[in-house]
């Protein structure tokens, strides 16, 4: 070997242990690098606020938070590579559903307890499942439950006979009375009838949140449900002075024409009772594209505009000047916004300030096929 091949050759290993010792400087950054991110999933993984269980596709526990501990009772090395049922005796499989799902839980004390699953898909193996212990809020179900159970049962009959025995008694029934006396039977019945339809709202409102309440769909026309609603408005529009007015076409659509009408009756009662006195509400309603819509006008104070969305939320009440001021519980716009959402519809208000307000809503058409599965 000349001194030339020695020389080449010793400069081929020093290139060749640089190399070398580049890529060990490499592959130990991608290894730390990798723990870094790995712990960090780990770290956000397990800190969020839910239990969370890692269940493979033998549906056996590969991994877990504490809140999981927790929940159960149990340490994590007992339930790793135990199968789903130990914690869920119900479920014989997790299956994909990013929408919850209530579960009954079971502790290791044998205990039982109500939870809430999502299950998402990590990836063929794995998925991630989302665990929720809901015993409190199935606590405070049961005492609204209970608190609107006494409502009906203790409230509404009792009430319902005052407001019998209050018009008996102004139409004469146990004596005449005075004048002042009519007056003062007037007020009290004005006061039984608030109480009863809060008492109506609260009822509708909790069917609906419950999700007792569903549609009873029928074909009816949109001339129907006004001249009902109208019919249903014309004592207090009559007491406010104010006149009713309908702008209405015939057309056919499909729905739950109780409810409906219940939707315009609450809107028409709301415009009447901003409506000067003196001053027209107008309901118009028509076929409009694929559906048809609903509108009520008044020419009240109007609304402003940054507060138009939130009046459809539940005891929203907005301030109005002391003049137009009228009582009532923020609860009946939010039922409409409800039962018009359960028709696939939209509600919406169209205001402004001094000018008066528009509630508009529309209600799709359905199509044959729906009709015939409801028949």
């Amino acid at each position: 070997m000349t001194n030339t091949d020695k020389f080449s050759s010793s400069q081929s290993y020093e290139e060749l242990a640089e190399l070398v010792k580049r890529h060990e400087s490499v592959i130990k950054t991608l290894k730390s690098t990798l723990t870094f991110q790995q712990n960090k999933t780990r770290e956000i993984l397990y800190s969020i606020p839910l239990g969370l269980l890692v269940v493979n596709d033998q549906q056996r526990i590969e991994a877990l938070n504490k809140l999981v501990e927790e929940f159960f009772g149990y340490q994590t090395e007992e339930l790793v590579s135990q199968k789903i049922s130990v914690l869920f005796p119900e479920l014989l499989a997790m299956e994909v559903n990013p929408k919850p799902v209530q579960v009954l839980g079971k502790r290791k004390s044998g205990e039982t307890f109500p939870a809430e699953i999502f299950v998402n898909e990590y990836d063929a193996q794995l998925n991630f499942v989302h665990i929720q212990d809901i015993t409190e809020r199935h606590r405070l179900n049961q005492l609204r439950q209970d608190f609107v159970a006494m409502v009906s049962h203790d409230l509404r009959t009792p009430l319902t006979s005052i407001r019998g025995f209050l018009t008996m008694v102004d139409e004469g029934g146990y004596g005449p009375i005075s004048p002042a006396g009519h007056r003062a039977v007037e007020r009290a019945q004005s006061s039984a009838d608030l109480l009863i339809s809060l008492v109506v709202d609260l009822l509708d409102a909790e069917k609906i949140e419950s999700g007792d309440f569903e549609p009873e769909f029928q074909e009816t026309t949109c001339g129907m449900v006004v001249d009902r609603a109208m019919y249903a408005i014309t004592s207090s529009a009559s007491s406010a002075d104010v006149t009713v007015e309908k702008d209405v076409t015939n057309d056919v659509f499909w729905a739950d024409e109780e409810r409906i009408v219940q939707v315009i009756v609450n809107l028409a009662g709301n415009a009447i009772k901003f409506a000067p006195p003196g001053s027209v509400v107008t309901i118009s309603a028509g076929l409009e594209g694929a559906g048809v819509v609903f509108r009520v006008r008044d020419r009240g104070p109007g609304i402003p505009k940054h507060l138009q969305a939130a009046i459809f939320e539940r005891y929203k009440q907005l301030n109005q000047p002391a003049e137009t001021k009228k009582r009532g519980f923020g609860l009946g716009l939010a039922i409409c916004k409800a039962l018009v959402e359960k028709h696939n519809g939209s509600i919406w208000v169209q205001s402004e300030e001094g000018k008066g307000s528009t509630f508009c809503f529309s209600v799709p058409l359905l199509d044959e096929k729906f009709r015939t599965a409801q028949r």
